[in-house]
C-alpha cells in the first residue's frame, strides 16, 4: 500500500517503510437439504462469515535490539482478539485477529536494523 504507515488500534506498530496488505474474499456459508418429494435441494444461504488477509513488509529499526524490540511487540498482537487494522491509504478493517506473525529470511543490519516479515489475519466480520 506503498510507504504510508499502517496502524493496528490506531498505533504505528509497523512503522514507516513498505507494507502490502492483500484482503482475500469473504468465505459464505450455506445449509443444503433434501426433502422427499422435492427434486433437488433447498438451499439456505447463511451468510457471510470471514475472510483472510495477508500483510508482508519490511520491519526497521535504528538497532537490533530496536528491531527485536518491534518484533516482540508485533508477535504480542497475536493475542486471539479482534482489532482494528488500518492499512497505508487509510482504509479501516475492524474486527481483525492476528493469527500469526514470522519473519521471512535473517534479520540484516547497517546503518539501520531490518527484516522481512509476513502476517496472517483473519477477518471477523465488518
Amino acid at each position: 500500500m506503498g510507504d504510508r504507515t499502517m496502524r493496528w488500534d490506531g498505533r504505528e506498530l509497523f512503522g514507516p517503510g513498505r507494507h502490502v496488505l492483500e484482503a482475500g474474499s469473504w468465505r459464505r456459508q450455506a445449509v443444503e437439504r433434501g426433502f422427499a418429494g422435492l427434486d433437488g435441494v433447498l438451499s439456505v444461504d447463511l451468510g457471510r462469515r470471514e475472510r483472510k488477509l495477508k500483510q508482508r513488509g519490511w520491519l526497521s529499526a535504528p538497532s537490533r535490539a530496536a528491531l527485536a524490540r518491534r518484533l516482540e511487540a508485533t508477535a504480542a498482537c497475536v493475542d486471539g482478539q479482534a482489532h482494528v487494522l488500518t492499512d497505508g491509504e487509510g482504509k479501516e478493517y475492524p474486527n481483525v485477529r492476528m493469527d500469526s506473525f514470522r519473519m521471512v529470511g535473517p534479520a540484516a543490519a547497517g546503518s539501520q536494523a531490518g527484516c522481512e516479515y509476513e502476517i496472517v489475519y483473519t477477518q471477523l466480520g465488518e
